[in-house]
């Protein structure tokens, strides 16, 4: 059975949700996939998120389903969209033993974190290892703050960190042989039998998208994103894109919640005008 929506999210963390509010509270009939992968699992704390500064990530989308449960037509199902095909003006999304015939398509699929081939780090990411000094970096203040990268990632991760703490140690990755934890926090172990302790480490996420969604339509996207306007619009007609899947338009914009709601917000806002152009045409 195929059924019909005048949009589909795929996506429940933070770019799809708020997307999701604002196509309810425009009474567009939506369609949330959430297959209940999130990039910030690992994490315990939110941090630099107005209002939500120190709570839990859960706790966020929490309330966003709570909140979501008020519009009826916002309808979410938790499933992973295998693939996507056109079909006549619209699209249908295939889950397992489902299909969706949607009129739009946003796609907040997130990415995946291919981190540093480092033993220890996959073990520790979220926690002592981490991404994003404005998200975690206030809450290691104390010291010292250590940095395993290179090139401009390492001048400018740590030029901030040395605005919060007076001991910032750079190590290159090829350097180090394994991280494990410690008292102080994190202890770095290099090849060559050197020992750097630290309150935490920060690393280059190497964020890749997590859907091939994009690549089943021919929209133009790399390693870096799906390419989008201002608005999310990608090269396709009635396909849009937020969240940490879509290029920014400056690689110096973080990639941090508050950005991705604010993206699914535009991108949200210009399909629920699509919906009432397409609603005002004559015969429509």
């Amino acid at each position: 059975m195929i059924l019909q929506y005048q949009a589909a999210i795929v996506g429940g963390g933070p770019a799809g949700l708020q997307a999701a509010l604002t196509l309810g509270r425009m009474h567009v009939e939506t369609l949330v996939f959430d297959d209940v992968r999130y990039r910030n699992v690992s994490s315990s704390l939110m941090g630099n998120v107005l209002g939500w500064d120190g709570a839990a990530p859960a706790a966020l989308r929490s309330a966003a389903h709570t909140e979501l449960a008020d519009y009826p037509c916002v309808r979410i199902v938790q499933q992973r969209v295998d693939s996507v095909r056109e079909e006549g003006s619209g699209l249908v999304l295939v889950t397992s033993g489902s299909e969706w015939s949607v009129e739009r398509l946003l796609i907040a699929s997130g990415v995946e974190d291919a981190l540093l081939p480092i033993p220890g780090v996959h073990e520790l990411w979220g926690d002592v290892v981490l991404p994003c000094p404005y998200c975690h970096g206030h809450e290691f203040a104390s010291g010292p703050i250590a940095v395993i990268s290179d090139g401009s990632h390492a001048e400018h991760v740590g030029g901030l960190l040395r605005g919060l703490s007076s001991t910032v140690p750079v190590i290159a990755p090829e350097n180090v042989a394994a991280v494990t934890r410690s008292v102080a926090g994190v202890r770095i172990m290099l090849h060559d039998g050197g020992v750097t302790e630290a309150a935490c480490v920060f690393i280059p996420p190497n964020p890749i998208p997590r859907s091939t969604l994009a690549n089943d339509l021919g929209i133009r996207s790399g390693r870096d994103g799906i390419e989008v306007d201002a608005l999310g619009r990608t090269n396709r007609v009635g396909v849009w894109a937020a969240g940490d899947v879509a290029k920014r338009a400056d690689p110096r914009i973080p990639a941090a919640i508050i950005t991705a709601l604010a993206s699914g917000l535009a991108a949200a806002a210009d399909i629920a005008a699509s919906v009432a152009i397409a609603r005002d045409l004559p015969g429509s």
